[in-house]
């Protein structure tokens, strides 16, 4: 959908227990919000439909194109992050930036 738009082809999903919660796609270009990535548009929305704070967040997972939201990926404290692609030149999680382990 980001691609069809014009926009930076990157989606995102939250899921817990193999449910969607949430989903998104760049919307940086059409919202003129630099801040309108994928990643945060679906914490946004998996927020909103459980009625909770981005940190309340803990027990869902992060599936997406790429992780360049990866501060605000960690500050919703979700369980897991799974990406496809790692961007080298732009950053992310990996190999410079390092998630928390969760203490199970």
């Amino acid at each position: 959908m980001a691609y069809d738009t014009d926009e930076v082809p990157v989606g995102a999903v939250i899921v817990r227990d193999a449910k969607i919660i949430a989903r998104a796609h760049n919307q940086v270009e059409l919202l003129k919000d630099a801040t309108a990535h994928a990643e945060i548009l679906a914490i946004t929305q998996a927020a909103h439909a459980l009625g909770t704070g981005a940190g309340g967040l803990h027990d869902l997972r992060h599936e997406g194109t790429l992780s360049m939201c990866a501060g605000a990926l960690m500050l919703a404290r979700l369980k897991r992050l799974v990406f496809g692609v790692r961007d080298d030149r732009a950053g992310g999680p990996v190999p410079s930036f390092r998630l928390p382990q969760p203490k199970d």
